[in-house]
């Protein structure tokens, strides 16, 4: 079991900012979970705090530990490439 995480008040700020004001909800979630987990809170508590599988709390904590705060953001997600190019959808939303 990991001790409470350790936050420099730097970092303190910057997670409770990204927490509210990070235009990615899974970004600002992942945030709040890691200044909960420096409040105190085990992994299992925030887990159910924020309705989350223990697993992917657990991963957050090990990104923040590999990555640090970079490791919180949203990674690439494959999908099915755009049908319209950027001119076209600027020309589309112009309509």
């Amino acid at each position: 079991m990991r001790l409470r995480l350790k936050l420099s008040a730097e970092e303190r700020r910057t997670l409770r900012e990204m927490g509210i004001y990070h235009p990615h909800a899974r970004t600002r979630m992942r945030a709040q979970g890691m200044f909960r987990l420096a409040q105190g809170l085990t992994l299992q508590q925030v887990a159910d705090e924020f309705e989350v599988h223990l697993n992917s709390v657990e991963n957050w904590r090990r990104r923040w530990d590999e990555f640090g705060l970079v490791g919180l953001f949203e990674g690439r997600h494959t999908g099915r490439p755009p049908k319209l190019s950027d001119e076209e959808r600027r020309q589309h939303s112009a309509i």
